[in-house]
């Protein structure tokens, strides 16, 4: 006959239990106890270790590595020439220059790769690139193609202001995997320039080139000099200022011409009759339609496009983007293999051995501009022909961004 187990032998039953394991628990917890610090301290390390990318400081090193490298190509430029004459150190340095400008490329095919992958620190809970690193890792993918972009801007202590980003989330970047942003200028009006960024993810094999698409994160982000100097040649600075009046929304360089306008286009607090109102998420089709219409060249998985506006600025004053485009050697496409033809132009402004200087170039960009009549302005002439004509098609695309988020104001 079975045994009925009450709550009384079920005690005892425990009771000895215990006092059978009394004698090897007390025996053993000594040791335990002895570890627990030295387990602590490995685990502790492992955790900090595993975050190595949110380390203090380390943000900073990621965004300004670009100008660490480019001030060391520098210093080893005049370690080499330290010996030549004057004139020849001049002349090195011109060359330098010109070698990391963009000189002869067409600004709406030139683009700039930042490599990086999603860590355990930039990741969430589902186990993918948090919405927050995009943005993140966007500042330094930013700064890496302004460098590349606008040397000789910098250079004459320019920077740029970055005033909106909108992201469309296509498919995650899971943990640990490697992806890749490509940077590229997608149009630019008389004030604002329109950086286009594409995260990708190389296909491992041909097997695995169809990737299924991902559900879209719930909570997307929005986001919004002197000649003789030459130890510090680029003090270059990409930011959003703190203060409103520091980057106007509205205010151009001049009056643009040909560029639709916030007056122009209705609005959500300005409709007229039955016009459909621009909103953000059509804006957002919009943009990413035409951007990922066409495959990536190598079979690249698209997974978030961002469309970041900015503008260039020495000091408070804004310079025209196709001023900025022109003076680092953007053109458009020659048939000559020399350089462009408005380049001699520009380097008489700038090039030390032709008779220009840093600081002739400062005054250009900082104001003189307006003081040249304008069929004397080499700036405009260099970005014509068939870049003119893409850069109006893409800006109709763009710019209803930011009228969407205008009309979001007044709600």
């Amino acid at each position: 006959m079975a045994a009925v187990l009450t709550p009384r032998s079920a005690k005892m039953s425990l009771e000895r239990l215990i006092n059978a394991l009394r004698p090897v628990l007390a025996e053993n917890f000594g040791v335990v106890i002895r570890y627990v610090p030295t387990l602590a301290k490995y685990l502790l390390c492992l955790l900090f270790l595993i975050n190595v990318r949110s380390w203090p400081l380390m943000w900073h090193f990621r965004v300004f590595r670009p100008v660490f490298r480019i001030r060391l190509e520098h210093k080893l430029l005049q370690w080499r020439t330290m010996f030549m004459s004057r004139a020849r150190k001049i002349q090195a340095e011109d060359e330098w220059l010109d070698s990391i400008s963009p000189v002869g490329a067409d600004p709406m095919s030139f683009s700039i790769k930042y490599n990086t992958w999603a860590s355990i620190d930039d990741s969430d809970f589902n186990g993918h690139l948090s919405n927050s690193s995009y943005a993140k890792t966007m500042d330094s993918a930013r700064f890496k193609a302004a460098l590349a972009m606008f040397p000789m801007f910098f250079r004459a202590g320019g920077w740029m202001a970055l005033a909106a980003t909108h992201y469309n989330f296509i498919r995650e970047i899971p943990i640990l995997a490697p992806y890749e942003i490509r940077l590229s200028i997608g149009t630019w009006d008389q004030k604002w320039i329109y950086i286009i960024a594409k995260f990708v993810t190389k296909p491992k094999s041909k097997s695995k080139s169809k990737s299924k698409p991902a559900e879209q994160p719930t909570s997307p982000s929005s986001n919004s000099n002197s000649d003789t100097e030459t130890s510090t040649l680029f003090t270059a600075s990409l930011r959003t200022p703190a203060d409103a009046d520091a980057i106007s929304t509205t205010g151009t360089p001049f009056p643009p011409s040909d560029t639709p306008t916030a007056t122009s286009i209705p609005t959500n607090a300005q409709s007229q009759g039955d016009t459909p109102t621009p909103t953000i998420t059509a804006a957002l089709k919009a943009v990413v339609a035409s951007l990922a219409s066409e495959p990536e060249p190598d079979g690249a998985i698209l997974h978030t496009i961002s469309v970041s506006q900015c503008c260039f600025k020495v000091g408070r004053i804004t310079v025209p983007p196709v001023l900025v485009l022109a003076v680092n050697g953007f053109s458009a496409p020659s048939p000559s293999p020399n350089a462009p033809p408005h380049w001699a132009k520009a380097k008489a402004v700038m090039s030390r051995p032709l008779g220009g200087s840093t600081r002739a170039l400062h005054g250009l960009l900082k104001g003189g501009w307006r003081d040249m009549p304008p069929a004397e302005r080499w700036w405009d002439q260099a970005m014509g022909g068939v870049v003119e004509e893409r850069r109006r098609r893409a800006l109709e695309v763009v710019q209803a961004l930011g009228l969407g988020m205008g009309g979001v104001r007044n709600l």
